[in-house]
């Protein structure tokens, strides 16, 4: 693995984190990398990919959805029978229930290889104070999403379609494609297309309004990659913990708007490297946040001011 080279691609979560802080973001792309070989990388390198890979309480309950919903639907495309609620509730307890003590452990830290779908708690690794009850909140609203994804029409939806419509459930369909000569990254939560028409899926487990540019990029990957016209696209915002759905179609000018933002981002993420074309990044060009309070929800805090 370690003789992957470390390729640029633009995402929707890449461009949001070198907006948060440039230094987190270098850890994050480029002093993390190679870090998967525990027994090869040096201690600094180990340390960023590990923490890299720390989730904290709020992500873990979205992933946790995430997974028990990817797992219900592909049972579903696969068998075309329903898991029933309670099995899927079951299910997904057992796993947080592993997952906590793993995590609580420290045992990501002595894995080898990647650590991707590895249990890491940013809560376990920093050990603030968190009340048994907010960890028992966390738990009932994953309960809470997955009741009300089973209220939802979803399964309804797909029940019946044949395989080859459904273009895309969770982490079968993470995406790489090109455009204007750079690569992009996105991973849709569910696509399935009737006839010339394509819906997108994505689930919200978490409270606030959603940004708009996420959608929109959806749409650009639906009209550029998979060649659906653009008033044949729709995305729909399902939020499974404020039991809502919205649904988004877009203009040309929105999609212009979307492909003018990515370029920006990309070239602006491209002058901070010391060689943009081999993707070259040297620490001292990434500044860190002057903000504190990001400081304080950083997954790289344990590290980050003992390098300069």
């Amino acid at each position: 693995m370690a003789d992957f080279k470390n390729e640029f691609s633009w995402s929707y979560s890449r461009d949001n984190l070198f907006q948060e802080c440039k230094r987190e973001y270098y850890y994050n792309y480029y002093g993390s990398w190679g870090g998967w070989e525990k027994n090869k990388a040096d201690e600094i390198t180990r340390t960023l990919y590990v923490l890299k890979n720390l989730q904290n309480r709020w992500q873990w309950k979205g992933s946790a959805v995430h997974d028990e919903i990817e797992r219900i639907l592909k049972e579903l495309v696969s068998t075309g029978k329903v898991t029933p609620l309670e099995k899927s509730k079951s299910r997904v307890t057992e796993i947080m229930r592993n997952d906590f003590r793993s995590s609580r452990d420290g045992l990501y830290w002595n894995k080898n290889g990647s650590l991707r779908n590895e249990p890491a708690l940013f809560e376990h690794e920093y050990r603030p104070e968190i009340p048994d009850q907010i960890w028992k909140r966390n738990y009932d609203e994953v309960i809470l999403c997955l009741e009300n994804f089973y209220k939802s029409t979803v399964i309804e939806e797909i029940s019946g379609l044949p395989k080859e419509v459904v273009c895309s459930i969770e982490s079968m369909t993470g995406s790489y494609f090109s455009f204007n000569t750079e690569l992009y990254y996105v991973k849709l939560d569910l696509a399935y297309s009737i006839e010339d028409r394509i819906k997108i899926y994505d689930w919200k487990t978490g409270s606030g309004e959603a940004d708009e540019l996420q959608f929109l990029i959806y749409a650009l990957y639906a009209l550029e990659e998979l060649d659906f016209d653009l008033d044949k696209i729709s995305v729909t915002e399902l939020n499974l913990f404020e039991n809502y759905t919205k649904i988004y179609s877009f203009t040309p000018e929105q999609i212009e708007f979307a492909r003018e933002y990515i370029n920006n981002s990309i070239e602006n993420m491209k002058s901070y490297l010391s060689d943009p074309k081999e993707n070259k990044a040297i620490m001292s060009n990434f500044p860190r946040t002057e903000d504190r309070k990001i400081c304080e929800l950083c997954k790289f805090q344990k590290i980050c001011f003992d390098l300069d």
